[in-house]
């Protein structure tokens, strides 16, 4: 099946309004594909650009709810059993409210472990509320120099260093040697809205995200996405175990008696444990 027969993707509320008709009627309805995945861009761009639990996130919200049920109900018109199609809805983070924006390129130029801004000593790459540092010489003492430094900012929540990135899921045979996670706190924002943190500065978009939504570190709040799973076997009820969005394809393939072999996750469970 050709990808474009059975995807669609979209920007914006007007954007995932008109993707999700042209899912339901021409790739659900017209082609019937296998496998079909469509992939909304709301309440995700709001979030990034707007307060969490303001009027215009909390209106993305909502246009993503109506949408997936517009692709809920011609799911369940093709399949009355409710078991013969696997429908999974989710998504692939939450969000804390941005506190402030660490430098922390300055901050090592400012401790001598970085000889410019733009020097390749050390390379910050920002993903958000986390960032991950690359060495030109991985090896080197610079390292552990770093580290040590970090240990001393009160906005560091965790901080994978070598060997121990592995326990984040990353390698540890490459230029990347340090992962750090911003610490998050629980303080809500004026929307009633839960959850803030520390961003690192990305000189490559060097807008200010104050008090709007972020994630890529592991605050509570960006770490818990829902997932939703009918038909293909699945029974009712809640699952209370750890998922990750790598279980997903094999869940799909097991679903499709295709092997899984060789993969880093696992099909979920279709029973709630």
């Amino acid at each position: 099946m050709p990808a474009e027969e059975g995807l669609a993707v979209s920007k914006g509320a007007a954007g995932d309004d008109a993707a999700t008709q042209r899912f339901c009627e021409q790739v659900l309805r017209r082609r019937a594909p296998a496998v079909a995945t469509l992939w909304l861009s709301e309440p995700d761009y709001t979030g990034h650009h707007t307060p969490l639990g303001s009027p215009a996130h909390r209106k993305a919200i909502a246009s993503a709810d109506n949408n997936v049920r517009r692709v809920a109900e011609t799911v369940a018109a093709f399949d009355l059993s409710g078991e013969r199609i696997l429908f999974i809805v989710g998504s692939d983070h939450g969000m804390e409210t941005v506190d402030d924006t660490i430098d922390l390129d300055g901050l090592l130029v400012d401790a001598a472990l970085k000889r410019s801004p733009t020097s390749s000593d050390v390379v910050v790459a920002p993903n958000g509320t986390a960032a991950l540092l690359y060495f030109a010489e991985p090896s080197g003492g610079l390292v552990a120099q770093v580290a040590r430094f970090l240990e001393t900012q009160e906005w560091v929540g965790r901080a994978f260093v070598g060997s121990k990135l592995a326990v984040a899921g990353l390698p540890t045979n490459s230029p990347m040697q340090i992962a750090l996670s911003l610490k998050p706190d629980e303080r809500a924002n004026p929307h009633g809205v839960p959850g803030h943190s520390h961003i690192v500065r990305d000189s490559l978009e060097p807008k200010d995200c104050t008090g709007f939504g972020q994630h890529g570190g592991l605050g509570n709040n960006e770490q818990r996405p829902f997932l939703f799973v009918s038909g293909g076997g699945f029974q009712p009820g809640t699952h209370h175990q750890r998922s990750s969005l790598i279980d997903i394809a094999p869940t799909v393939l097991r679903h499709l008696d295709l092997a899984a072999n060789g993969m880093d996750g696992h099909a979920l469970p279709l029973r709630a444990l």
